[in-house]
């Protein structure tokens, strides 16, 4: 009798460590499916979507190794593009969720939480919601499409969270380029400033690596000195804006509009691409850095930033004098008789 019983506890114990086992593999295998958030192949993503509670949201879609559109109007920041790409390749679990945390954890990417689906050319790939930061800022809350396990990802060798890398805001997302002239690509340029004599004038590309020039009439400039407008022309290699304009409320935006620009700049490429901004000078705002001269008194405006504005685009953006200022010339400076200043 104690025989049979012993063989009975024997055989009802390897029939527990059997069924662990067999749950034990099967768990496994659910968990690592609800643990992979790596896009393991990155080069095979074309196009990837995001989206927050608040409304924001931005669709970046491949048309190139190294070109990428965004919400089908405009060119995304290479160097975005790539921090994205690489931060989806290198997710790593740090570890689960606890059970304490995890209530609060799901309500706030409920909440908050951004929406990042990726889609290869056969589709859909995988979905990921991103949440904020843990206490120690080191990793990141996320969990999967259906799945409601939620994953502590970090990079490792990387000290800081996520979520910035998953930009929703579309302004954050544009090449803040104005010019990008190469050599001998330039059809035409227009330049205008309206606060200095003879500030206004018209470069034109002769075809055969020599330029002339007009005045505000067009009146053709005698004298020209070709080596001074190649020179000049090399600032238009790379130009860039410094950020849109939000420190402006809605009275000084609509007055600024009203006027005329007291600067502005027309550049036409030899295959007709056209680019003109407007400038204005910049009121004083609460982030401006240098309101007064050394006496005390206020300047009238920002002295560092203007307003400006692509043609045909009603956002306003900022930028610095440092990047622009060296694109006003006047005609004598290009003449034989006068150097560039």
């Amino acid at each position: 009798m104690k025989k049979n019983t012993v063989i009975l506890l024997v055989v009802i114990a390897l029939s527990v460590l059997a069924g662990w086992l067999i749950y034990s593999k099967q768990s496994g295998t659910i968990n690592e499916t609800l643990r992979d958030f790596a896009i393991k192949d990155t080069s095979a993503v074309v196009k990837i979507f995001m989206a927050d509670k608040t409304g924001n949201q931005v669709t970046l879609e491949k048309k190139s190794p190294d070109m990428w559109t965004l919400n089908g109007k405009t060119n995304a920041r290479p160097d975005a593009v790539k921090t994205l790409l690489t931060t989806l390749k290198s997710l790593e679990v740090r570890s689960p969720v606890g059970k304490n945390a995890y209530n609060n954890v799901m309500k706030a990417i409920a909440a908050k939480g951004i929406k990042v689906e990726i889609y290869t050319a056969e589709g859909l790939s995988k979905t990921i919601y991103v949440g904020g930061p843990t206490q120690d800022q080191l990793g990141t809350f996320m969990y999967l499409e259906n799945s409601d396990t939620p994953f502590i990802i970090h990079i490792p060798g990387f000290d800081g969270y996520l979520t910035p890398r998953f930009i929703v805001k579309e302004s954050d997302w544009r090449v803040k380029t104005v010019f990008r002239l190469a050599d001998g690509e330039l059809k035409s340029l227009k330049v205008t400033d309206r606060e200095r004599e003879a500030a206004i004038y018209a470069i034109e590309n002769n075809g055969n690596g020599t330029y002339k020039m007009s005045d505000e009439s067009g009146n053709p400039i005698s004298d020209v000195n070709q080596d001074k407008i190649i020179s000049y022309l090399q600032f238009f290699n790379s130009v860039n804006y410094e950020m849109e304009e939000r420190s402006l409320n809605q009275f000084q935006r609509d007055s600024i509009r009203a006027t005329v620009p007291f600067r502005s700049v027309t550049l036409i490429k030899n295959d007709g691409t056209s680019t003109t901004i407007d400038l204005w000078r910049r009121p004083q705002t609460a982030t401006t850095v240098n309101k007064a001269n050394e006496a005390g008194q206020p300047y009238l405006y920002d002295i560092d930033r203007m307003t400006a504005r692509f043609e045909g685009d009603t956002n306003l953006i900022v930028v610095q004098y440092f990047s622009f200022e060296k694109l006003f010339r006047r005609i004598p400076d290009f003449t034989n008789n006068t150097g560039v200043k």
